[in-house]
């Protein structure tokens, strides 16, 4: 069977889910293709971020408890992200109040809610205020825009700590977008960083419903900080369906699980 290079990675990256491995040779038999075209393919998916090759093949990326930088989360599950941002942007009502939690996927509502009217959006993140002020300096984005300034993560890129949660303090939401590290029934959202996750955690309190936004690779993970239990949550966006396992507990917390 013949595969297109973009059908072979896709299929290279689920693999890697299933067994954390993948090596040159086997995808070489796999594919019918040669392991030179195996080695460009595992070569274009590292320089995007989705991957790391070694000897003989390549392994699932893992940062050790740690969250990889705000430039390289933007590429890891890039397309999948962009399909959830635009989901969960059909939530969001016309003068509403919404708050976005720092993260790459919350990012991707943002060019969904343009056409928006009278809406206040409330970020902490760099790059989600730099491109909804360039929406406004070029008209395309007529809503309010608010910052919550305070110190800044550098590798990030977002704000955080006792500045930035005090001026938190001030709002209440319609809606908050959360973005997590792993959600799971046991251990419900967590996160990598205790600063970011005790800042979503407040934005949590603040709002009227809770959306979270996640991609499938965050389903069933456990992070280092606990943000919220599963109880606190409303909906979930994500770009596969809910494990057949976790119906029961989605319908125990009337909790609305969405894919694109």
């Amino acid at each position: 069977m013949s595969f297109l290079a973009e059908e072979r990675k896709k299929i290279i990256l689920e693999t890697l889910e299933q067994k954390q491995k993948v090596t040159v040779r086997s995808l070489s038999s796999t594919f019918q293709v040669s392991t030179e075209t195996i080695r460009r393919d595992l070569d274009d998916l590292e320089s995007q971020g989705k991957l790391k090759k070694v000897h003989g093949g390549a392994i699932k990326i893992s940062f050790q408890g740690q969250e990889p930088p705000h430039k390289q989360r933007e590429k890891i599950h890039l397309e999948e992200k962009i399909e959830i941002g635009r989901a969960a942007s059909n939530l969001v009502k016309d003068n509403e109040i919404i708050a976005l939690d720092v993260g790459t996927t919350t990012m991707q509502l943002i060019p969904y809610l343009k056409d928006k009217n009278n809406l206040t959006i409330v970020v902490n993140s760099v790059p989600a205020l730099n491109l909804l002020l360039e929406y406004k300096n070029n008209n395309m984005f007529s809503g309010k825009v608010i910052y919550l300034g305070g110190e800044v993560n550098p590798y990030q890129m977002s704000s955080f700590g006792p500045v930035t949660e005090k001026i938190l303090n001030e709002f209440y939401f319609d809606k908050a977008f959360i973005a997590v590290g792993g959600i799971s029934l046991e251990h419900g959202l967590t996160g990598y960083d205790i600063h970011e996750g005790s800042l979503s955690k407040k934005i949590i309190e603040h709002s009227k419903e809770v959306i979270v936004v996640a991609d499938h690779s965050k389903v069933g993970v456990r992070n280092f900080y606990k943000i919220a239990d599963m109880e606190h949550i409303h909906v979930i966006v994500c770009d596969k369906e809910a494990p057949n396992e976790w119906k029961n507990e989605l319908d125990h917390h009337d909790i609305t699980w969405l894919t694109p």
